[in-house]
């Protein structure tokens, strides 16, 4: 019996699922402070920023510069935007711990912001995708993404510890953006 391989539609919506599951468990600590509830909190942030940093790399060498090419230009640069967006709000709350007044705030903005981003995806982009691209075609960007996540899961990531995580975690995922960017070859020809 042949294998099924999930397409990259599949994949990122899967991981659109996971970062959800981790925004759902961090809205429920945020506007709370105690030590073990900050170190959660930072724990959390840091799953999500090292995730975010992976799947936004991935989309941007793989996914975008198809899109660019062959479905909407526009499209393509909106959703690099939106990555830009993230991002510089990532590197404020690298700055940030979690007793810090404007962590929730920064927090709340970003999960704003990726739900926006998720939602223009799931419900213009990967149907744009389906139907542009063959089966085949989606499942070879998908193998194509999953290979540049896993250069940085985050349970192999050095700077990331095996248990809990370092007050300024957050720390390397500008550097870990740059460096999977280079490991890529940047953010792909999305102008």
């Amino acid at each position: 019996m042949a294998e099924t391989q999930r397409d990259v539609v599949d994949l990122l919506t899967a991981d659109h699922r996971q970062f959800d599951r981790v925004f759902c468990e961090l809205e429920e600590l945020l506007g709370n402070a105690g030590a073990e509830l900050d170190d959660r909190k930072q724990q959390l942030v840091g799953e999500v920023s090292l995730g975010l940093a992976r799947h936004s790399v991935a989309e941007e060498a793989h996914v975008y510069p198809r899109v660019h090419e062959q479905i909407d230009a526009a499209e393509a640069r909106r959703c690099q935007a939106e990555h830009e967006l993230a991002e510089r709000t990532m590197k404020r709350l690298e700055r940030l711990h979690p007793s810090d007044e404007q962590f929730d705030t920064e927090v709340r903005a970003l999960i704003h912001e990726i739900r926006m981003h998720v939602a223009h995806e799931e419900g213009q982009l990967f149907s744009g995708l389906r139907a542009t691209f063959s089966h085949a075609q989606l499942v070879e960007m998908g193998d194509q993404v999953e290979q540049v996540m896993t250069l940085a899961a985050p349970w192999e990531h050095p700077l990331v510890p095996d248990e809990g995580v370092a007050p300024r975690a957050l720390g390397p995922v500008a550097a870990l953006l740059e460096h999977l960017r280079a490991a890529v070859g940047g953010r792909g020809p999305v102008r």
